[in-house]
């Protein structure tokens, strides 16, 4: 169980929210269970203080939002009278609804990066899509554009925007957000030993990436669990010892599987050419596992070495 700064630090929020919200409103209801209870839900927040922290121009746009957000039944208001000094003043109390399913989670640090607030809303919607609480996305633009009931024009927009700020990553026929405040709530993380298993696998094929780096010279990005997973899921998820012993000892589509799964195989001949310094491990992610790029590669190196083309 989270102890509670760690509560404290995220929120909940309905997957409900898709095709529902557009990415203002998003925004402000992401604003809004920060300033709630996170347990009871229970808010006292000003419509001026929503203003500021969510940079909406007048607090008629925020009463607009909170009513919209009612008549979805993602909270309830409650209405307070107070005579002040002979003027009627109406204090509001929000009960936002805390789901009990169907919800994804969020870190607080995500409204606070430095990057724009349709974007941070983007990606809280684009969560909403994941499939099995991961962070992959399999629909293609059209269809989250039909899910999110934003434009195809919104939708490619933010899309390039997410990755040119190393917050997503187009690979074959998915997106994986990267965005560490897009909380992963993966069923294997529940098991330590499972864990454990892997992540040895993950280091050993990021200890190749970074080997290969300094042989070039580069700067290495550094170690992320989270997209290493994606890299040993989707590909390279063999031991290169077992694989090399494979080839050595002759056994049958051997040679075909190293060419294949083999990272230390395919570094070289997938990424080639390598920029002074690598920030990210996703920059690895669209060479290394991508179909498109794998099956271009092996064309332009046929004349030179005899590989097999394998279709995923």
């Amino acid at each position: 169980m989270a102890n509670e700064e760690e509560k404290k630090d995220y929120r909940i929020i309905t997957r409900d929210i898709a095709g529902k919200l557009n990415l203002d409103e998003t925004y402000t209801f992401t604003w809004l269970l920060f300033k709630s209870d996170y347990e009871t839900g229970e808010s006292h927040v000003l419509r001026e203080t929503l203003r500021e922290v969510t940079g909406i121009k007048d607090v008629d746009t925020i009463s607009k939002y909170t009513a919209k957000f009612e008549d979805l039944g993602f909270l309830r208001k409650e209405y307070n009278y107070r005579n002040n000094e002979g003027q009627l003043t109406t204090l509001v109390t929000y009960h936002v609804d805390i789901p009990k399913s169907n919800w994804i989670r969020f870190k607080k640090d995500l409204l606070l990066e430095d990057i724009p607030d349709e974007l941070k809303a983007f990606l809280v919607l684009l969560k909403c899509l994941c499939i099995n609480n991961t962070n992959i996305i399999y629909y293609n633009k059209t269809e989250i554009s039909r899910r999110l009931n934003l434009s195809p024009k919104t939708v490619k927009k933010y899309i390039d925007l997410a990755i040119k700020h190393h917050k997503l990553v187009e690979v074959n026929n998915f997106f994986l957000i990267t965005d560490n405040n897009i909380i992963l709530d993966t069923p294997h993380t529940k098991s330590n030993f499972g864990l454990r298993i892997f992540d040895k696998l993950a280091r050993e094929k990021y200890d190749i990436i970074y080997n290969y780096c300094i042989e070039k010279n580069v700067i290495p990005p550094p170690y992320d669990f989270k997209l290493m997973e994606v890299l040993c899921i989707h590909r390279y998820d063999q031991p290169e010892e077992e694989l090399e012993t494979a080839v050595r000892n002759g056994d049958r589509n051997a040679k075909k599987h190293y060419n294949y799964y083999s990272l230390k195989y395919n570094l070289p001949k997938l990424c080639p050419n390598l920029p002074p310094q690598i920030h990210s491990l996703q920059y690895f992610l669209a060479s290394l596992i991508n179909t498109k790029c794998y099956k271009e590669r092996v064309a332009s190196l046929k004349k030179e070495v005899e590989l097999p083309i394998l279709y995923l």
